[in-house]
């Protein structure tokens, strides 16, 4: 993926004692790192865990099984799921956040800094999904080839969120511009990858795949109208 987004996921650090303290204080600071930062005042606790709920289920999560996370960043989904009683892996491009990531989840199936399309497929589990990830891949054959590693580590399920809709490409750029002064220089070099719906239609027609796109939304998520998500199971 691209080293300009690279470089910044791997500068971005936990601030001091934020992750001591009660986990929602620990979550928040986790899903800062994350990106949720971006705009204004964030996203509330009861709005990520609203959306965590919805994800749990689509992904047929219950305590004791298992799931891997593309691109897990500093790691809040994991940390949330391993409460939980699940059995966690996860993999993220930038070394930064992956520390950060162990710090919170020590007992981690597998965790390590590497591409998403360079993940190990040995290890399997019940599920695996990615969180706003595919729209930092460089172009749809790495998001192909990165569905197909998906799938070859998950006995069951695989889930996309945060899909930026290529159908809402002009709106999503129009909002950037309006409420980020001076949005094409800032951001030049730092693109973001739109996709279809036909797109995961085809992959999991090839593959034999039972596929939705679920309304899975993050309520007060300045995102949230740009973006879809996908789901695909095995038969």
């Amino acid at each position: 993926m691209g080293n300009k987004w690279k470089e910044i996921w791997n500068r971005r650090k936990p601030v001091t004692g934020e992750l001591d303290g009660d986990w929602e204080h620990v979550y928040l600071e986790l899903k800062r790192l994350n990106g949720y930062d971006v705009m204004e005042g964030g996203v509330p606790l009861d709005s990520f865990l609203n959306f965590h709920a919805g994800l749990v289920e689509l992904l047929d999560l219950t305590p004791g099984k298992s799931v891997y996370e593309v691109g897990c960043g500093a790691g809040a989904n994991m940390y949330l799921m391993q409460r939980e009683g699940m059995i966690v892996g996860g993999s993220d491009y930038a070394e930064g956040l992956i520390e950060t990531a162990h710090a919170v989840v020590p007992n981690a199936r597998e965790m390590g800094a590497m591409e998403a399309a360079d993940i190990p497929t040995e290890e399997k589990y019940d599920a695996v999904y990615s969180c706003g990830v595919f729209s930092y891949f460089p172009d749809h054959d790495y998001a192909t080839r990165v569905l197909e590693r998906m799938l070859a580590k998950s006995r069951h399920a695989i889930g996309i969120t945060e899909l930026h809709d290529r159908t809402k490409r002009q709106d999503y750029l129009a909002f950037r511009r309006a409420n980020i002064p001076n949005y094409d220089e800032r951001y030049e070099g730092l693109g973001r990858l739109f996709f279809r719906r036909e797109f995961f239609e085809d992959f999991a027609r090839e593959h034999d795949l039972r596929l939705v796109f679920p309304n899975l939304e993050m309520a007060n998520y300045w995102n949230t109208p740009f973006i879809f998500t996908c789901f695909m199971y095995r038969k």
